[in-house]
């Protein structure tokens, strides 16, 4: 130790360089004397580590208090004198300190007294190991690539390696010698990025870039070995890092392109991941290099003549696809070219490509691959796509003249298809352009495009729609896939202005057209209709559906066909196939008309704005004047076709609800109106005015003012309408005749009431009253029924409709003690003969009314007294109903109903006023066997998954199955235990059965603590059935089941033994 720090003393402390170098030599050989043991080395690193800190500490305090004077130089030359020692060690062959000296030097390169020649001295040192650098071990050499990439990168030893060596880059020569048989992958992909950096930011001569593209290429194509131990890197970063070279500059080009291009055409040897690898590095270059007039053109015929084959022989798509990215990356590399039209690169590359491509259209076996290879080239680019789509166009209606088969006209039609189909991208990311293309918009060749529908689909349509083979019927589809980008075309005018391509006109034939197919299955009989039509009708539908998004006036003309169809037939006894045609058909006039908002592009006969809701009031009006279709009383068989026309109502609103909230969110826009309330602005129109919107008269110019597609001011017309067309509903419901109003028909409207009220905000709800709508239906006072009316089935519906979509601050006013929501929930006076559906409709008001219901300080009932006594009412109705012998069964089946409904909806906002259980009758156990298990037992979470939910702004507590668990079920427990008694045999089985209802709704963590007590109920459940019905046996042994398995799933050793 003491002899290296005396050698490391002498050589700090001598200026002579010979003298240097001996004391180098001196420790090499010491080092390998003792064959580079750890010892030696170490003493070796300890003796030098004094003088590098106190150089930089040296080098700290004199750059701070003499800046450029003679400390400066002092550091600079024990940074120096630091340089020559360690850099001595890669003179001599040995494998000790190499380590140590490289990050020596690394730490000597961040000193600041480094000087950007001192950089050249140290690649000159450390370039002096030669052959003995592959020997190191990968961290050794990792440390040296380091040093090297953060000297090559430094812009100053960047600018001093040039002023030295020049384009002869001697040093990159030196370098290319003892890093080129690298392998290790972290080591790699340094390396490469070094390389990388010589092609770039360098000026090599010819003969040195050849060099290092050698040194790059050999590496390719790259791959890594599978490794037990993860080393961070894969194959794709290796991968990318190679790449990185070829793509680095133009320089390479003349060597890199044909070197891809003789290893893609090997054939069968090379594999497809290796051709991905090289056809995604063609296009890197193409991307990266500039000037490609000289980097890029002279190539293009090579790489042309290689790649079709690619495409045009070629079965595996990620290859497919790569070699269209190539070729779309030469039509955009070379629009940047600034040249004459007549003699562009890329009309000479489109050219190219057309002269091969063409003649195989007319080959079915190469019609696709040749036509794929002509429309990626032509519509890579605008002015490409502008200059040749008329030819392109033109070739194919040639072809389509004279096709060899079904399936060589329906791939003609795909690319025919596929260039429209660019063509409306191009047109909608003109912004993104620049001012050439735009002209080249303006001023392309629309004449072909504006005769296909006569000149190819109609012709084609007219020859095979009467009756096609199944061949043909794909050609149908391209025709009818064709026929809606053809309308969705637009055209750029001189003024900038955007309008439709086609003219109203053929816009209108297209619709007529394709709504024959539509209403076909209507004027078909059973044995007419050909089911297999079914593909192309789907097909036609989202066709139309985005011709009239586009053509505004082509829905109305279809509405209009469909409506005339529906009237020449008689409703008043239709056939099942008349109804389900009938049903498909105003389904889709729905799903066309309203699942998106119409654009607003501008026509020669529709230059103003219209209205977005236009469809939607098309088909709304229309089908509110064919209703009702007939006078049929609807039957548990099936629906009538009245019923038909309200479900597409209804599907109309949710169609036109979801395409409202994908555009504009949620968010409500108010509506101002003067003062007034949607409702008291409904008040003073004329009655039919809904029926009469389309026209365009004075009331639907107040309903409806022009607005902007992008407004979502929309929503709220929308919204309005929809409330509008509610109340119309409503009033027809409650005041019109009873024939039409099936309950299917009611439950459609009703389920459509909450929908639209659910959708207003709370201010909207209150200041409309529409709490109170819920009991008068939207009628004036000397029109509406008493309140006993709500419990039929009709207005209970309309009822329910409204409140289940009310928040409970809007139902505020009808809490008032002995008011509406009390007399409603307890007044069983004119409930004695109910119907079981009817109790339904009931309960589910109540449990409505009992979950929205807000008492206490500031509100209408300070002291909770309507819930307290509702509660009460059903609680001691449930005791008493064991004294009453003369209560029908019918009966205690409806009111339990609703007594169970209201718990339901207390317990789920834990009204505190529920009784502890609701006990249930005692004696009388011939009634348990009429009962039905949803409606006769507690269960309090029957309704909660279809009304008390979040959408219906129900108040559901976090903890609410956990709450009504424990305040509800558990007391029952022990009474519910198996037992001998006969006196409380029969309520054991009753409150099983309620228990085991219960439980079966709840997570197992709610009763994992009673399971000892829970596992005898299950056993009884399941080997004991006496005493009950089939069906209620039935049901407590799914419910028993259900718990089981759950227990099952979480504590099964529970059940050993039993």
């Amino acid at each position: 130790m003491a002899q290296f720090k005396q050698w490391a003393l002498q050589y700090v402390l001598s200026d002579d360089e010979t003298a240097q170098l001996e004391i180098s030599q001196k420790a090499a050989k010491e080092i390998e004397s003792s064959r580079a043991s750890s010892v030696t080395v170490g003493n070796w690193a300890a003796s030098v580590q004094q003088w590098m800190t106190t150089a930089a500490v040296d080098d700290d305090h004199m750059e701070d208090g003499d800046e450029g004077g003679s400390g400066n130089i002092i550091a600079r030359a024990k940074v120096l004198r630091l340089i020559g020692f360690f850099g001595a060690m890669f003179s001599y062959d040995h494998k000790a300190g190499i380590t140590a000296s490289a990050k020596a030097l690394r730490q000597l390169y961040t000193m600041k007294a480094f000087k950007p020649d001192m950089g050249i001295k140290i690649l000159d040192l450390v370039c002096k190991i030669k052959e003995d650098f592959r020997l190191q071990t990968a961290t050794t050499r990792l440390e040296l690539y380091e040093l090297f990439l953060s000297l090559i990168q430094d812009s100053a030893v960047s600018s001093e390696l040039k002023l030295k060596f020049g384009a002869s880059c001697g040093f990159i020569v030196d370098l290319l010698q003892v890093c080129q048989s690298e392998r290790d992958p972290r080591n790699l992909m340094i390396w490469f990025r070094i390389l990388a950096l010589f092609v770039r930011d360098y000026d090599p001569s010819p003969e040195v870039t050849e060099e290092i593209f050698k040194v790059f290429s050999a590496y390719f194509p790259i791959s890594l070995r599978s490794s037990a131990t993860p080393i961070g890197i894969t194959a794709e970063d290796l991968k990318g890092a190679v790449r990185g070279c070829f793509s680095a500059h133009q320089r390479v080009a003349s060597h890199t392109f044909l070197f891809l291009i003789q290893k893609l055409d090997q054939g069968d040897a090379v594999t497809v991941a290796v051709k991905v690898d090289i056809l995604k590095t063609i296009k890197a270059c193409i991307e990266n290099y500039d000037n490609p007039q000289a980097s890029v053109v002279p190539y293009i015929e090579k790489i042309w003549n290689s790649l079709k084959y690619e495409v045009r022989n070629g079965e595996v798509k990620e290859t497919i696809d790569a070699t269209l990215d190539v070729l779309r990356a030469i039509a955009r590399k070379l629009q940047s070219t600034k040249t004459t039209p007549d003699n562009s690169p890329l009309r000479n590359y489109i050219d190219l490509v057309s002269r091969d491509c063409r003649d195989d259209l007319s080959n079915p076996t190469y019609t696709k691959q040749s036509g794929l290879l002509l429309m990626t080239v032509i519509s890579a680019t605008v002015r490409g796509y502008a200059r040749y789509n008329a030819d392109f166009i033109d070739t194919i209606q040639q072809n389509l003249r004279q096709p060899k088969s079904p399936s060589h006209t329906r791939d003609l039609l795909l690319l025919l298809n596929s260039l429209l189909k660019t063509r409306l991208e191009l047109i909608k990311d003109r912004k993104d352009g620049d001012a050439d293309d735009e002209a080249a918009l303006r001023e392309e060749q629309r004449g072909p495009l504006e005769t296909l529908f006569h000149n190819v689909y109609l012709p084609i349509w007219t020859g095979k729609v009467n009756d096609p083979s199944s061949d043909e019927k794909d050609v149908l589809k391209q025709v009818v896939q064709g026929l809606a980008l053809l309308v969705s075309q637009q055209a750029l005018q001189s003024d900038g202005k955007v309008t439709l391509l086609c003219p109203s006109r053929t816009c209108s034939e297209i619709c007529s057209l394709l709504t024959i197919t539509v209403t076909k299955p209507l004027a078909l009989s059973l044995n007419d209709n050909d089911c297999e039509d079914s593909d192309l009708e789907d097909e036609t539908v989202l066709a139309l559906r985005t011709i009239v998004m586009n053509c505004r006036q082509g829905y109305a003309e279809l509405v209009d066909r469909a409506r005339a169809e529906i009237e020449k037939r008689d409703w008043a006894n239709p056939s099942e196939h008349s109804l389900n045609a009938l049903k498909d058909l105003l389904s889709r006039l729905a799903f066309i008309g309203c699942s998106e908002i119409p654009l607003d592009i501008a026509s020669e006969t529709s230059p103003a704005r219209s209205s977005p809701l236009q469809h939607f009031v098309t088909l709304t009006s229309t089908l509110l004047q064919l209703f009702p279709l007939s006078h049929q009383a609807g039957s548990a068989d099936g629906p009538t076709a009245t019923d038909q026309v309200i479900s597409s109502l209804h599907a109309a609103i949710i169609w036109f609800r979801d395409a409202c909230e994908a555009k504009y969110g949620k968010n409500f826009a108010s509506i101002s109106a003067g003062g007034q309330t949607w409702v008291e602005e409904f008040q003073k129109l004329p009655e039919g005015c809904l029926l009469h919107l389309p026209q365009g008269d004075e009331s639907s110019a107040t309903i409806l003012p022009p607005l902007n597609r992008d407004d979502s001011e929309v929503y709220s017309q929308f919204l309005k309408l929809a409330l509008f067309i509610v109340r119309y509903l409503y009033r027809s419901a409650a005041s019109g005749s009873p024939d039409p109003w099936s309950e299917r028909s009611l439950v459609q409207v009703s389920q459509m009431a909450g929908l639209v009220v659910r959708s207003l905000p709370e201010t909207l709800q209150v200041s409309f009253s529409l709490a109170k709508e819920a009991f008068k239906y939207f009628r004036s006072p000397d029109e509406q029924s008493s309140l006993g009316e709500a419990s039929g089935l009709r207005t209970g519906l309309l009822t329910l409709g409204i409140l289940q979509g009310l928040r409970p601050s809007a139902l505020a006013g009808v809490y008032n003690p002995d008011g509406v929501a009390e007399k409603f929930m307890c007044d069983t006076s004119k409930f004695g003969t109910s119907t079981t559906r009817e109790s339904d409709i009931r309960a589910a008001i109540g449990a409505i009314l009992a979950n929205k219901y807000k008492g206490g300080p500031s509100t209408s009932d300070p002291d909770s007294l309507v819930m307290k006594r509702a509660l009460a009412f059903w609680t001691n109705w449930l005791s008493d109903a064991t004294t009453i012998t003369t209560l029908p069964p019918s009966t205690f089946l409806a009111y339990n109903t609703i007594a169970m409904s209201i718990f339901a909806g207390a317990a789920a906002r834990q009204d505190p006023n529920l009784p502890s259980h609701p006990n249930p009758p005692l004696r009388h156990h011939h009634l348990l066997p009429q009962r039905r298990t949803p409606r006769s037992l507690p269960r309090p979470h029957r309704q909660t998954p279809l009304l008390l939910t979040p959408a219906n702004h129900a108040t559901v507590k976090r903890f609410a199955t956990q709450w009504t668990y424990t305040h509800l079920t558990k007391p029952l427990l022990s009474q519910a235990q198996p037992t001998t008694n006969p006196d409380t045999a029969h309520a054991a089985t009753r409150y099983r059965v309620a228990v085991l209802s219960v439980v079966a709704n709840c997570p197992f963590t709610v009763y994992q603590d009673d399971l000892p007590q829970l596992i005898t109920l299950l056993v009884t459940a399941l080997t004991n059935r006496a005493g009950l019905a089939e069906e209620v046996a039935w049901a407590q042994t799914v419910a028993a089941l259900e718990v089981l398995m759950e227990v099952l799933g979480h504590e099964a050793e529970l059940l050993r033994g039993i």
